[in-house]
């Protein structure tokens, strides 16, 4: 009883591990890809195209995208619908990751991704 007692929390321990580590990875994953979409939507409604956005609508837009985590997208290099074809569009999406599962203390995990593209309109 003994030994199982150790050898299971060890073999516990390391599942959790791993399963908490592919959480944040996938996360990661999500964030980047969200950034690059959210860049992309941007980069194709400037000022210029027949239905320019602001920062409001990129957020909007990643939101949907999100799967349901909180993310965060902002404009840091200006709206997309006050830059003209050519200029260089910046998305940032960030989230917070929250570990421990509710059993364990949480930490709070910051995972932030920031992407650049050209406006075509």
């Amino acid at each position: 009883m003994v030994e199982f007692a150790f050898a299971s929390l060890v073999f516990f321990v390391t599942v959790f591990g791993v399963l908490q580590f592919g959480l944040a990875i996938w996360n990661y994953n999500l964030v980047s890809d969200l950034a690059q979409e959210g860049a992309r939507y941007a980069a194709v409604h400037g000022q210029n195209s027949g239905s320019a956005v602001n920062t409001a609508a990129v957020q909007t837009y990643v939101q949907n995208l999100a799967y349901g985590l909180g993310v965060t997208a902002t404009t840091p290099g200006g709206a997309p619908n006050t830059l003209a074809a050519g200029s260089v569009v910046q998305v940032q999406v960030s989230y917070t990751l929250n570990t421990g599962g509710g059993v364990l203390p949480l930490w709070n995990i910051p995972i932030s991704s920031t992407a650049q593209m050209i406006v075509t309109r």
